[in-house]
């Protein structure tokens, strides 16, 4: 035996990798085969028995526990009832008193009481008083369609003072249905003994048992904990026999049965012809069997493709990946006529070109970022404008000026509050805003300007996420290349489409295009030693950082006539999130 594996292997050795392929997959094909047709129906056989025996048990089990909640529901109200004393007060006084305001009034404290108890308990159906010695039938719920009798059959589980019974037909008038029912002594002194009599609001064969049938021809029986036939549906199993289940096996007289036991001792067995039983395991394993069957087909059919037009392919494809691993992005990848694989080696391709872009992107990103931190840090706040401002205040002290002078101090606290965020995080709008109106009453202030404000702002737009200092640039933009001592600044911001368009505008005198140019691209200039050092080349570039050029900012200008530069953002609604 081990010269003759000896011998097999060295012939593999010199066997190629196609035919190796070749015998490989014949091989495990045919033992495939053979192991399925082997093992399929024992294994599927044995699977979807156990899978329909819990089904049929699972099913079962919601049965038995529906009818155990609907006892449980009749037992609890005929013990609120039994064991009120105040409707037994209530009820004496009603049989014993003459007829008066006091016997009529006992009527309608015990038919309240009645109502409350048994209409917030939707699972029950007819309820009645019985007064035995009597015969007498009191504040029943429902029309009755016969004279009411204790003799009730079958007794499902028999209690102290209190008997569960059915199914059995219901005595309300007009309702032809199987029902359960609880008949309770109530605890009360009186010569005649007097019971409370409750049915359930189900209709039992409707309602629940065809409801939950796992299969058509399902039929159910109810045994006593004796294991009497209480109740049954099926013809060949009478109410009265015996259900004997000694003989170890899940069938009898041509019926697979299923059984679930109540801790009370009766029992819901369920039924099912075995003819259709077996049809329904036979029909689930000729499914799965044919499954298996396509499955191994669609193997094989598979593995011979993959031999045929991907093994070379792949192979030269695996070199590709190797020299990009060594970070040759710019070798050739090899050609092929098979269009997956050709689509495949074009999106590697374009992979590697993005790979490259992105790499360059990162590189000019990470520079970016890094001047224009440096940038904010050095130009928070000009110290010039700083001490320009408190030596304004110095001043507005010593002249006695305090309403001025509490307006200013204001003022620059905000601003500097403001500027003290935490470098990177967004604004929203409306501080934006804010801001840039404080910065305005400052420089009033400081200069003793009289020029007008005018601000339309789109509600909407107000709680939109954007970059600190985005605003104020532009209206010192105004104040010092555009006005003089006086004049107008309108600040209008509104949504156009996908973008948030804000307009700065002044009507001063203009500047020439070289001025513009450098202010848009000059990172100092000489008025920075009067205003806060935050220009409009700030701006340019923390929207560049931030939306990644998917912002704009334009600037109009006419000499004598006044500038508009216009900032266009797109739109995030307020509360969204942007990555700095």
């Amino acid at each position: 035996m081990r010269k003759w594996m000896t011998q097999i292997r060295r012939r593999m050795e010199t066997v190629s990798l196609r035919k190796r392929i070749t015998i490989l997959f014949a091989v495990s094909t045919i033992f495939l085969l053979t192991f399925t047709a082997i093992l399929s129906y024992f294994t599927m056989s044995n699977m979807l028995t156990n899978k329909l025996q819990d089904t049929f048990h699972s099913n079962l089990k919601q049965i038995r526990l529906s009818l155990e909640n609907t006892i449980d529901d009749m037992n609890y109200v005929s013990q609120q009832i039994a064991f009120s004393k105040n409707l037994a007060f209530n009820l004496e006084n009603y049989l014993t008193d003459d007829p008066s305001f006091e016997r009529a009034h006992a009527y309608d404290e015990i038919k309240n009481e009645l109502n409350t108890i048994i209409f917030t308990n939707p699972n029950i159906g007819l309820s009645l008083l019985y007064v035995e010695k009597n015969d007498d039938i009191l504040f029943y719920s429902q029309g009755l369609a016969a004279p009411f009798s204790m003799d009730i059959e079958p007794v499902l589980y028999q209690g102290y003072q209190m008997n569960n019974y059915g199914p059995h037909r219901s005595k309300e008038r007009y309702q032809d249905k199987y029902v359960l029912s609880t008949l309770r002594k109530l605890d009360m002194h009186h010569p005649s003994d007097i019971y409370i009599y409750l049915e359930s609001n189900l209709d039992l064969t409707t309602d629940l048992l065809e409801v939950n049938n796992v299969l058509n021809d399902t039929e159910y029986i109810l045994i006593n904990k004796e294991r009497e036939i209480i109740y049954s549906e099926n013809e060949d199993f009478i109410a009265g026999q015996i259900f004997d289940t000694e003989e170890d096996s899940r069938r009898k007289e041509g019926y697979y049965w299923f059984e679930e036991t109540t801790e009370a001792g009766w029992g819901i067995v369920a039924l099912i012809p075995a003819a259709q039983y077996n049809a329904e395991v036979n029909q689930w394993i000729q499914i799965m069997i044919y499954i298996v069957l396509i499955f191994v087909i669609i193997s094989l059919i598979a593995s011979f493709i993959l031999w045929k037009n991907i093994h070379k392919p792949l192979r030269e494809f695996s070199k590709e990946i190797t020299l990009m691993g060594n970070s040759n992005f710019h070798s050739e990848v090899v050609e092929t006529k098979i269009p997956e694989f050709a689509e495949l080696i074009e999106q590697f391709r374009d992979m590697k070109k993005q790979i490259t872009q992105l790499i360059k992107e990162i590189e000019q990103k990470e520079r970016k970022r890094a001047d224009l931190e440096v940038e904010k840090l050095i130009h928070q706040i000009n110290p010039h404008f700083l001490m320009n401002t408190l030596d304004t205040a110095k001043w507005l002290a010593m002249s006695g000026e305090r309403k001025e002078l509490s307006q200013l101090l204001s003022s620059l606290n905000k601003i500097l509050y403001y500027n003290l965020g935490k470098l990177g995080t967004l604004s929203s709008l409306e501080e934006e805003l804010d801001a840039m109106e404080q910065y305005i009453k400052l420089q009033q202030i400081r200069y003793d300007f009289t020029y007008k404000l005018q601000i339309d702002v789109e509600e909407r737009v107000l709680y939109s996420p954007v970059p600190r200092f985005i605003l104020q640039p532009l209206v010192e933009n105004a104040i010092y290349h555009g006005l003089v001592d006086d004049g107008e600044i309108f600040v209008q911001v509104k949504k156009q489409g996908t973008c948030i368009s804000i307009s700065v505008q002044d009507n001063g005198r203009g500047m020439n295009e070289e001025k513009v140019m450098e202010i848009l691209h000059e990172k100092m200039h000489k008025e920075s030693k009067i205003g806060m050092g935050i220009g409009l080349n700030y701006v340019k570039r923390i929207i560049d950082r931030t939306y990644d050029h998917m912002a704009t900012i334009e600037v109009e200008t006419e000499i004598g006539k006044g500038t508009k530069v216009i900032l266009k953002i797109p739109y995030i609604k307020g509360g969204g999130q942007l990555h700095d």
